[in-house]
């Protein structure tokens, strides 16, 4: 089975709700994410937890792109 990412991402530097998403590929810092119609870049990821069989759980903190 392919491993799943469960990945709590949060924004800092502004009021945004950030998401949780599943994710095929486990991000990395410099990763470019699209929430909603936004990007933002992964400046941190943080395991939250041992991974679970073919389930991990990640923290990822987000800054916004410049438009």
């Amino acid at each position: 089975m392919t491993p799943v990412y469960k990945v709590s991402y949060v924004v800092t530097g502004e009021d945004h709700p950030g998401a949780i998403m599943n994710a095929d590929q486990q991000p990395s810092v410099g990763d470019h994410i699209r929430l909603g119609e936004r990007e933002f870049v992964v400046v941190e990821i943080v395991d939250l937890m041992p991974a679970r069989g073919d389930f991990h759980f990640l923290h990822a903190t987000l800054r916004p792109v410049p438009a």
